[in-house]
């Protein structure tokens, strides 16, 4: 008796094990590069960077670390923007560089989905530095399906200001001087 009771709930066991989801698999890339020349528009700067990535979509995690060097000046900025393809901004409608706000570092044309900011005084980090985060899939803000699709990017602010009249001269400020597309397939 207590055999036919152990083969029973093998057997459920078994059958439950073959319902569920047996593709378990969390998209991982590293190395992925965050460069001026990604940048719309593409700045002239020596910076440069990288971005490890791993998205769990059974907890619907994105996990990523954000590694950059030889900045032009220290970061007042790092957001996630989106969604929009590689050579391609995703628009903020709300985005007005009016004179009040030409200092300010949360200024940008991108859809900022997420953001770390410093003020124009006070940075968050250096020339050189790395940044690790999370973000949820909420499947409101930030889509699987754009996800991915690719639809998302980093940017990476400067205090910079370049010689010459606003706007002009706070575009590293607005725009980032640094970007990386993420991409998980």
């Amino acid at each position: 008796m207590r055999i036919l009771k152990l083969t029973a709930v093998l057997f459920v066991l078994l059958i439950f094990a073959g319902c569920l989801k047996n593709d378990f698999t969390i998209y991982v890339k590293n190395g992925l590069p965050v460069t001026a020349a990604q940048g719309i528009p593409s700045l002239p700067t020596g910076g440069s960077g990288t971005v490890d990535i791993s998205y769990n979509p059974y907890s619907k995690i994105l996990d990523y670390t954000l590694k950059w060097s030889n900045l032009t000046d220290s970061v007042i900025a790092v957001r996630i923007c989106g969604p929009a393809p590689a050579g391609y901004n995703s628009p903020n409608l709300t985005f007005n560089p009016a004179p009040a706000s030409l200092l300010s570092p949360s200024t940008t044309p991108h859809n900022v989905l997420q953001e770390f900011v410093g003020t124009s005084t006070k940075a968050l980090y250096a020339k050189s530095g790395s940044y690790s985060g999370s973000l949820l899939v909420d499947g409101v803000k930030i889509k699987e399906e754009e996800l991915l699709n690719n639809s998302y990017y980093f940017t990476i602010h400067t205090k910079t200001i370049t010689p010459g009249s606003p706007p002009a001269s706070l575009v590293y400020r607005w725009f980032g001087e640094i970007r990386g597309q993420i991409i998980v397939l």
